[in-house]
């Protein structure tokens, strides 16, 4: 039972009645069977009751916001009464909650629809970015949610055991996939035993070994982009858009790595609309994870139904692909042989549910191909952008390999620093998935950054934000892939850009392939500069700095992974 005094009255949830279609119920009825279903068993906090006094049964409104999930089904057809719980409500919001002390923009304190709109236009990380110059290093983005633009957050938010789980934004995902996958799952346990069963794909040995699939693609993918697909002898000179080859060869290389068949992009099969198909996948989880409304309520498919319908064409392929591969040779090692043989310690089949199965393989499309070609395309941007970049890593390259074949995986490319900095130094700049990656706080509460957090609120390191925190990267809107090299800074200066890197999230949740896209990335940037000079015509530039014109980066989308557009590049054969 849960009271809060108001005036001289106290107020209990089994005294609390609202209206539902003019048929009263009583709050405690309601509030155990919708609370839990939406918020978990944290729901159940110390009630704030707002309103007029002729109006307190309708006006309750919890200390996590929980009854702003269940007044749309409560209100009354007043009008004033529905104007005295929105004030209500804001007044909770703005002075009451347990956030309320940390400063963000106003409607970002009052309502979840500030970030669905900045989501819906894909500029949610730099709005996060400029509140936290505005307002240091803690904002609060949403009316449960806290970013803290702090490296030393990044271990407190997302660090092993620490009393966090994925926050309630998640749920978007899992409802899209119809079950969890190792991304989305709230659970640790489920979690844990997902990437137990999948990490042996993921060792460095087993890594190496799937180069023999990734060459061809790589291979294809400069005689496809160049125009001379059936020719043995490349073009001297030709231009690609970055932004979509990129897409072909990472997509080709991931479908031929878990499902042992690539989608034919660079042979320019029907199946090249699909990076457009994820692109809208993704950006519909965003939109619902930024609030329940839209989940709860499908309000995605009344506002956004161009985004929905295209995120639905991904259920459909990726289902297809999964039922291909499960009828094709088994005996072939790529990641999904690890998901179709896992066993749980007992023989049973680990993934015996078709659904589960589809929703793995789903995510390590979605973890290896989209994501990577954001890097690749950003990388060219970045080079050709930067003269003495460029020249600094063709020179590395060109000196250490004799010719193109030689570069392969192992410890001489590996020895290529200066291709790890100008990867390291993309990757700060224009991370994959920009935004944030929340957290709830669970019971007994969490410290971060120096501030004690309650129970139920969210927490998160926006990345964009903290990868351009001045206080550890210099000139932090500048490409400087000198920063990473010790020789031209200091170990503990290098050590920490490293710990405030945080691209592929951090401690048990970091991705489990994210050496999978660093290798891919060396071996297609190290043979481009071996084999070509390149030069920058046109696309892909960040036009949104309107205060700091002389900003020069990739653009990116905000879409939770990133969506992206060119650029164009002028590729010539070396002389």
């Amino acid at each position: 039972m849960v009271s809060t005094p108001v005036g001289s009255v106290t107020i209990t949830l089994r005294n609390v009645w609202v209206e539902n279609v003019g048929e009263p119920i009583r709050l405690d009825d309601l509030l155990s069977t919708v609370g839990p279903c939406i918020y978990g068993q944290q729901w159940e906090r110390p009630l704030e009751v707002l309103g007029g006094l002729g109006n307190l049964q309708r006006c309750a409104v919890n200390r996590g916001g929980l009854i702003i999930g269940v007044f749309p089904m409560a209100w009354s057809n007043d009008k004033f009464g529905t104007m005295i719980k929105t004030l209500g409500l804001v007044t909770y919001r703005l002075y009451f909650h347990p956030l309320a002390k940390y400063p963000g923009p106003f409607w970002a304190r009052v309502t979840n629809w500030y970030s669905v709109y900045h989501a819906a236009i894909g500029d949610r990380h730099l709005q996060i970015y400029w509140a936290h110059q505005k307002y240091g290093k803690f904002v609060r983005i949403a009316p449960n949610l806290v970013t803290i633009n702090d490296s030393a957050a990044i271990k407190d938010i997302y660090g092993v055991n620490q009393n966090v789980r994925k926050s309630i934004f998640y749920e978007a995902s899992i409802a899209h996939n119809g079950f969890q996958n190792m991304f989305s799952s709230r659970d640790r346990e489920i979690h844990a035993r997902k990437r137990r069963i999948l990490a042996p794909a993921f060792t460095e040995a087993n890594l190496s070994s799937m180069e023999q699939y990734m060459l061809p693609h790589i291979d294809e993918f400069f005689r496809a982009a160049s125009g001379e697909e059936h020719c043995s002898a490349l073009r001297q000179c030709w231009t690609a858009d970055l932004g979509k080859w990129g897409n072909y060869l990472t997509f080709d290389v991931m479908g031929d790595l878990v499902f042992g068949k690539d989608f034919g992009m660079l042979r320019g099969d029907e199946s090249r609309q699909l990076p457009d198909v994820i692109d809208a996948a993704v950006h519909q989880q965003l939109l619902n994870g930024c609030s329940h409304f839209m989940l709860r309520w499908n309000l995605d498919k009344i506002l956004f139904p161009d985004i929905v319908r295209r995120g639905r064409q991904l259920l459909v392929y990726a289902k297809k692909q999964v039922q291909l591969r499960m009828n094709a040779d088994q005996s072939r090692k790529d990641f999904f042989s690890y998901i179709a043989s896992a066993e749980n310690k007992d023989g049973t089949k680990a993934y015996a549910n078709s659904k589960e199965v589809f929703a793995e393989a789903r995510g390590l499309i979605l973890g290896g191909s989209d994501t990577t070609a954001t890097q690749l395309a950003a990388n060219f941007f970045y080079l050709t952008h930067n003269p003495h970049a460029l020249k600094r890593l063709t020179e590395e390259i060109r000196t250490t390999f004799t010719c193109v074949d030689e570069i392969r995986l192992g410890k001489t490319l590996d020895g290529c620093d200066y291709l790890h900095a100008v990867i390291n130094e993309t990757i700060r700049l224009s991370p994959s998935l920009p935004g944030v990656l929340p957290r709830e706080v669970l019971t007994g509460g969490l410290s971060a950054a120096g501030e004690h957090f309650p129970a139920g609120v969210e927490l998160s390191v926006p990345v964009y934000a903290v990868h351009h925190h001045r206080d550890v990267f210099f000139d932090p809107h500048t490409f400087i892939p000198e920063r990473w090299l010790p020789e031209h800074t200091s170990v503990d200066a290098v050590k920490r850009c490293h710990d405030a890197l945080t691209p592929f999230s951090y401690g048990s949740r970091q991705c489990i392939g994210r050496r999978l896209a660093v290798m891919e990335l060396c071996l297609v940037l190290a043979r481009a500069v071996w084999m070509y000079d390149l030069e920058y015509v046109a696309g892909g530039k960040e036009d949104r700095f309107k205060k700091n014109p002389e900003v020069v980066e990739y653009k990116l989308l905000d879409h939770l992974a990133a969506g992206r557009s060119g650029p164009v590049i002028r590729f010539t054969s070396r002389k």
